[in-house]
């Protein structure tokens, strides 16, 4: 588990401590040590997360997943106590809180690391396992489980995108394609996917009325590179984790037509956006428009190769895109 990973580890948990710092210090209401503890508590689990993106890293990680029988406790342990955190330091500590996100991680990691000489086809208990961490997360159930101050939602992104990838990546030996080195094969995949997605998305959004073009006189270039990171870090990332690597790639197994799993894993995606605007027509609207970029994201992920960098980048800049040059 050592030497590649750990020092990759470290690297990236320092880059996340700048980033978590910046982003947290840039929030008047934020104390000194709400700041503290928002960044202990999340710049060790970004580490983690980045640094297995590297491939050989991972392999190290995994050959230590799978050979200690103890493993998913220290996992499970850490992230456990990685989330207690912020309470302790702030003097707001919820056992009860505590021991309801504990268990549902150990339960999840152990069941994953039970099933890890399984062929990866998604089953029933993949599927549970897979709405018991992403539909409290995507209703913003778990966002009062962090005390004030903490950024609950990248905490749960990232979290849950830790446990997705050590659990059905590491455990699981989902082949999920989780490397954040893109090739140039990725690249180029990604440049035809936004002119997919962007010619099927935005022409009938601005019909509909959903979209409006909108072009400010001036843009903070730090402000929006600090907003390209976290949308790829705690918004594109996770949600490509869950609908492409898992549920895409996880129901590609059970059909002989590829557009089958294609198809239901991009409603899926879509459905999820259903809670994002009030009324009716704008809900169809919206779902309808996610559900055609999903499977945009789809496309890429398997023109790649099932490489989750291509639909993780592709996601990223249709968000960043979104946000820069159309309002809803």
């Amino acid at each position: 588990m050592k030497n590649r990973f750990v020092i990759l580890w470290v690297i990236w948990t320092l880059f996340g401590v700048g980033l978590i710092y910046g982003i947290s210090a840039s929030e008047s209401k934020n104390s000194l040590i709400s700041i503290i503890a928002n960044v202990l508590s999340l710049a060790p689990l970004m580490g983690i997360m980045i640094a297995l993106g590297s491939v050989k890293a991972f392999s190290r990680f995994n050959d230590w997943l799978r050979c200690d029988p103890n493993s998913h406790y220290y996992v499970a342990g850490g992230i456990s106590l990685l989330f207690m955190l912020p309470g302790i330091l702030l003097f707001k500590f919820d056992p009860y809180l505590s021991v309801i996100f504990a268990t549902i991680v150990f339960t999840v990691l152990g069941v994953l690391k039970q099933a890890k000489d399984q062929v990866f086809i998604l089953t029933w208990t993949d599927l549970l396992l897979w709405l018991v961490l992403w539909i409290p997360f995507d209703l913003r159930w778990y966002m009062g489980m962090l005390p004030g101050g903490s950024d609950s939602y990248a905490w749960f992104s990232v979290a849950l995108s830790v446990i997705a990838i050590i659990g059905w990546n590491g455990y699981r030996n989902a082949g999920i394609g989780y490397n954040l080195v893109p090739t140039l094969r990725d690249l180029r995949v990604v440049g035809l996917s936004m002119l997919i997605i962007m010619a099927f998305v935005v022409p009938p959004g601005l019909l509909t009325g959903f979209l409006t073009f909108s072009m400010p006189e001036s843009y903070n270039i730090p402000k929006l590179i600090f907003e390209f990171l976290g949308l790829f870090l705690t918004v594109a990332l996770p949600e490509e984790l869950f609908f492409r690597g898992i549920l895409l790639g996880g129901m590609e197994k059970m059909f002989s037509k590829k557009w089958i799993p294609l198809v239901i894993s991009s409603l899926a995606f879509g459905l999820m956006h259903w809670n994002n605007v009030s009324t009716l027509s704008t809900q169809i609207t919206y779902v309808s428009l996610a559900a055609i970029a999903g499977m945009g994201y789809g496309w890429a992920y398997r023109k790649s190769g099932n490489n989750i960098i291509a639909a993780i980048l592709v996601h990223t800049i249709v968000d960043w895109a979104w946000r820069l040059f159309l309002t809803t």
